[in-house]
């Protein structure tokens, strides 16, 4: 066959032509550096960066009316990025400084796509459970709904679904604790895959409702549970199931009837954290202020009992600036409210975005102007709202970040300027999990009978931070 010399021409042509408008007039025609990067693009997955353990911690000298253990606690700035002037993360402080064995702390972390790889979140659960024990995977969404969902340490398939998720829709309707369902009936299954079998027990949570069907559970191929779903009104519920000593799969399969199931909880035995990864791709804060029935996102969030609720969005708001000059603050206080209605003295963080990069120019990368006027919203909502926030935008270098972390060797963050790379996440994570630790030390140093030995003990069979 003929190379089709003439098209190749006319197609050459037409895209220096593009280059040259788009060099004269950035917001047209097309940057060259799209096609520059066609060739770094490898659709192969990336090895996930290894986790470093974190330098000891030093607490920060106190002023001198901190010294008495009778005064009240005054804070004080023990962090550069992490500003928590009302004391508002001091319930998750005691709830760590006083974690007994067999018990568990549990945190929710809501945010977009990053999260919904366990990018970041991954990387916090490793170094947060290396500190204060490993208490399990904790919870995972039934099945994929997007191809790259993830949690560090587990495989998941399953079929036969449908699947509903609460990005995007603006309207309140029934999800799981992580914005999701999945109905199926028989021939609908998903099967989990452990790569450490020491997960002791599985929460199964689901919607209890007339003319509910069953939901038959096994451990390496062997049935250990059958749930009723059936009840006289929908409501969610939980079924707890222990898991066979060193159970390596799991598989749920819709048995008879129809049944809405949302996720299931991986719990260990020992004392530690339980860091729940609760992304959706494409989510915004909407989905907390708007996608949630407010009930039912309530029963399942007391439920939970979390000592930590963290926001993580802006990301996908970025694009849209009027919304994020008009509208975003009142999602961002609507959520935090929905919040405190169900669960009324947690703590809450807000965690701002990323640096998001865009082009302009021929090889020029700057933050996209929307990224820094989120942060200031929510730095000023968080404060308002006697909530901690975390500025993740200033921690990773703030404006024009995106930029060097492209150019960088490896790349920190991948061609679209918004996703980071696993080791430009493994970044964030220490950085937050550094500030979160400085401001706890800060805690425990001011609180009788506590020691900073005591709280970074570990249990004999606290495993190594492994390799995802």
């Amino acid at each position: 066959m003929q190379f089709p010399l003439k098209t190749a021409l006319a197609l050459s042509t037409c895209v220096l032509a593009l280059a040259a408008v788009h060099h004269w007039k950035p917001d047209k025609g097309l940057s060259p550096s799209i096609y520059a990067e066609a060739w770094t693009v490898h659709l192969h997955r990336n090895p996930p960066a290894g986790v470093q353990p974190l330098p000891a911690q030093v607490a920060p000298t106190a002023p001198a009316d901190l010294k008495d253990p009778a005064a009240p606690r005054v804070h004080y700035a023990s962090s550069a990025f992490l500003v928590d002037d009302s004391g508002a993360l001091d319930p998750l402080f005691a709830r760590l400084a006083q974690l007994k064995d067999g018990e568990h702390v549990a945190i929710l972390h809501y945010g977009d796509s990053p999260t919904t790889a366990d990018l970041i979140t991954g990387d916090v659960r490793a170094l947060l459970q290396q500190r204060f024990g490993d208490a399990g995977h904790g919870y995972l969404l039934v099945a994929k709904p997007w191809a790259w969902y993830g949690h560090r340490g587990v495989d998941l398939t399953g079929h036969g679904w449908t699947i509903s998720t609460a990005v995007g829709k603006m309207r309140a309707d029934t999800y799981g604790l992580g914005g999701a369902s999945f109905v199926g009936s028989s021939g609908a299954s998903s099967r989990i895959s452990l790569k450490d079998a020491d997960q002791s027990a599985m929460e199964l949570s689901f919607m209890e409702q007339p003319n509910g069907g069953t939901v038959r559970v096994s451990a390496d191929g062997q049935s250990i549970a059958t749930v009723d779903t059936a009840a006289e009104t929908r409501q969610p519920a939980w079924k707890r199931i222990p898991l066979p000593a060193g159970a390596k799969t799991v598989d749920i399969a819709a048995e008879s009837g129809q049944v809405e199931l949302f996720g299931e909880t991986f719990e260990r035995s020992q004392r530690g954290i339980l860091y729940n990864s609760l992304g959706l791709n494409g989510a915004s804060t909407t989905v907390m202020s708007r996608g949630f029935n407010p009930a039912i996102w309530s029963a399942e969030l007391q439920h939970d009992a979390p000592a930590l609720v963290i926001i993580n969005y802006g990301t996908n708001e970025s694009s849209f600036g009027s919304f994020v000059d008009k509208q975003y603050e009142g999602e961002l206080r609507t959520a935090i409210q929905r919040i405190r209605n169900a669960l009324p003295n947690v703590s809450i963080l807000v965690m701002s975005p990323m640096d998001r990069g865009e082009r302009g120019g021929i090889d020029e990368i700057h933050t996209m102007a929307t990224i820094p006027r989120i942060v200031a919203i929510q730095k000023r909502v968080a404060a308002d709202t006697h909530c901690a926030f975390f500025d993740t935008f200033d921690a990773m270098g703030g404006d024009g970040t995106m930029s060097r972390w492209y150019t960088s060797s490896p790349h920190l963050v991948s061609a679209d300027l918004i996703h980071p790379t696993p080791q430009g996440a493994s970044i964030i994570a220490q950085i937050f999990v550094k500030n979160l630790m400085q401001e706890y030390d800060s805690y425990t140093a001011h609180q009788p009978g506590i020691t900073q030995d005591t709280t970074q003990q570990a249990k004999p069979e606290q495993k190594q931070v492994s390799q995802p």
